[in-house]
């Protein structure tokens, strides 16, 4: 593999997991609706698309979930736990991810909303490795779109040419490659590793 200048990881499931059917069940606990019925709404709602492009803050957000799932005696302080303690990390990609600090330029390039984007900051220290971390909500724009690449690339100063993209999405994967970005589809920690032969 031609040495890269800039290496981009996509965040969830690929260096962090994460359980949203916790956040399903705990808001169960408040809402009237069934548990699938809550999944459905998040699943379908534009409220999700509009709180990780970053145009809504997220007291607003959680007035408004608690207007659609009829939440109860929810205070938003109380939501703040219930949202963000999802995220576990995946140390094996991790350890991947510290072999090639130092070597190369990292980015981050994460479809999130603000508060689960300063959770993982504060709670994952690997977040201290990236030199760019790009988030949706900060810049407005989210994968597979090509402008969110471009802001990558732009704010790295990297043509595409010299970036490898990783990302458990095919659909994200596949608008890197449109743009020239040689990228991978993240299964596991050991196909990583395939992928990035001669870098790693």
């Amino acid at each position: 593999m031609t040495t890269p200048d800039l290496i981009i990881f996509d965040l969830g499931r690929v260096l962090v997991d994460f359980d949203f059917h916790k956040v399903v069940r705990n808001l169960k606990r408040y809402s009237p609706l069934a548990k699938k019925d809550i999944y459905t709404f998040f699943r379908q709602t534009p409220l999700w698309d509009t709180f990780e492009r970053g145009e809504i803050e997220p007291k607003d957000f959680f007035q408004e979930l608690s207007k659609e799932l009829h939440l109860e005696n929810l205070s938003f302080k109380d939501f703040i736990p219930l949202w963000n303690t999802i995220f576990t990390e995946k140390y094996d990609t991790v350890s991947i991810l510290q072999r090639l600090r130092g070597r190369y330029r990292i980015a981050v390039l994460s479809n999130v909303n603000i508060m689960h984007w300063d959770h993982v900051l504060e709670t994952h220290d690997f977040m201290n490795w990236i030199d760019h971390p790009i988030a949706s909500c900060n810049v407005g724009q989210r994968k597979p779109e090509s402008d969110i690449y471009l802001t990558t690339l732009q704010m790295a100063e990297v043509k595409p040419a010299k970036a490898v993209f990783i990302d458990d999405v095919e659909s994200h994967v596949l608008a890197a490659r449109s743009l020239g970005i040689r990228a991978h589809q993240f299964i596991d920690a050991p196909q990583l590793i395939r992928d990035l032969d001669g870098i790693l």
